[in-house]
């Protein structure tokens, strides 16, 4: 697979909150993903991480603010129609089909940018074993880049957690988002999976037309791939910029470590 040349989506929040029960748990929150752009959505837990990807996907919907993907409005949308906008996700919990294979898995995200009809689907026309050809190859090359070719056939729920959490992000992938949006793909991996799963999640930028949004409490993981971090803190940013600068940034320290350097 060659690099690509056309970049990913261009996302922006601003102004975005939302509260639940009178607890304000995102408020005023802003955040701008340029094409191709790799960044990091870091702070404490319950800083509000997770609900921003939920605000995104339309999970949940934002009581104020804007979302846009490439100047188009995100909000009202469902969790369908943003997902074929273009923005995937990974979840904390894994979601996989584990009765299905690993192949499978891939093959059912490609489902939703179908390319043929209910017609073709019932009389099993050239069409339908054209498209579900051209799908499957898409799926192997998925797979493969994911480090889960030698398991294409087993089954999902018979992989490690950390081939489970790679297998999320091909199945993401297979959306053809333009924005990925991964919820701590480390977790539960240990340090050579960890160091693994940061090149592939480049690689992933590098040879896909897409942006990407990361949450993770690794810091080496962060700040070895982003190029830009935010920080959230009580659902309120607390500042953004390159890694170095957050690392030195007094109020992140504070934020994380409860004092003051």
């Amino acid at each position: 697979m060659s690099t690509v040349t056309h970049k990913g989506g261009h996302f922006k929040a601003e102004g975005l909150g939302i509260s639940f029960g009178g607890l304000k748990a995102v408020n005023n929150f802003s955040l701008e993903i340029k094409p191709g752009q790799l960044c990091g959505l870091i702070g404490p837990n319950g800083a509000g991480k997770t609900t921003i990807f939920n605000l995104v996907t339309g999970v949940y919907p934002a009581d104020t603010g804007s979302l846009t993907l490439n100047g188009v409005s995100l909000l009202g949308k469902t969790p369908y129609q943003i997902a074929k906008a273009g923005v995937a996700r990974t979840f904390q919990n894994i979601r996989l089909l584990g009765q299905l294979s690993v192949l499978d898995n891939v093959m059912i995200s490609f489902h939703m940018r179908l390319g043929y009809g209910y017609a073709d689907t019932i009389l099993r026309t050239k069409k339908f074993f054209e498209v579900e050809g051209q799908m499957r190859q898409k799926a192997e090359t998925l797979v493969h880049l994911l480090g889960l070719h030698a398991r294409m056939d087993d089954l999902a729920r018979n992989l490690s957690y950390g081939d489970q959490r790679r297998l999320e992000i091909a199945r993401a992938l297979a959306t053809d988002p333009s924005v990925l949006l991964l919820d701590e793909p480390a977790a539960g991996m240990n340090s050579g999976e960890k160091v693994s799963l940061m090149k592939t999640i480049s690689d992933i930028r590098n040879e896909f037309p897409v942006s990407i949004l990361l949450i993770d409490h690794d810091m080496k993981l962060i700040m070895g791939i982003c190029e830009a971090i935010t920080v959230l803190d009580h659902g309120e940013k607390i500042a953004e910029g390159a890694p170095k600068e957050i690392q030195a940034n007094p109020k992140v320290i504070e934020a994380y470590l409860g004092v003051a350097p």
